[in-house]
């Protein structure tokens, strides 16, 4: 989960999915987002925080890195072949370096929102629907439902 939340308490989405992820799961992180969540105790796995930050938006470089290695030790072809979902955070500019690199290594089913950008129209938004299945956030429930069948 990366990308700016902004502070509006009315914007809980992050912090009820990091609550409600299966305790197995880890949180790579960079941007605001995370502090809707990294105050909470979310436990650890293996001794290793479930809530990995990588820093602020324009660090999320730092996240592909990671993201690349295991597409590299298990010999994948493709990033999408990985158990990994995406959920981004936008709030305001800074989160489109987030959803760029993503699309420019060709990252399919990126979740988008709470709000959409004000500079997506609806044909930059079919755009993005058509070639890369971008789609907006929804319900907690149904996103993690949807992350878990990997999707």
């Amino acid at each position: 989960m990366a990308g700016c939340d902004g502070r509006q308490k009315s914007r809980s989405y992050f912090t009820e999915v990091a609550q409600n992820l299966p305790k197995d799961t880890v949180i790579l992180t960079a941007g605001c987002a995370k502090y809707r969540y990294n105050k909470l105790d979310l436990g650890d796995i293996g001794g290793i925080p479930r809530v990995l930050d990588a820093g602020q938006c324009n660090d999320c470089y730092s996240l592909v890195v990671i993201a690349l290695k295991p597409k590299e030790v298990f010999g994948l072809d493709d990033l999408n072949d990985l158990p990994i979902s995406y959920d981004i955070a936008w709030y305001e500019q800074k989160a489109v370096a987030v959803l760029l690199a993503l699309l420019r290594l060709g990252v399919k089913e990126i979740r988008l929102g709470p709000t959409l950008p004000a500079f997506v129209s609806p044909t930059v938004l079919n755009v993005l629907v058509e070639n890369f299945d971008i789609k907006p956030i929804g319900t907690v429930a149904e996103d993690i439902a949807a992350m878990m069948a990997g999707k």
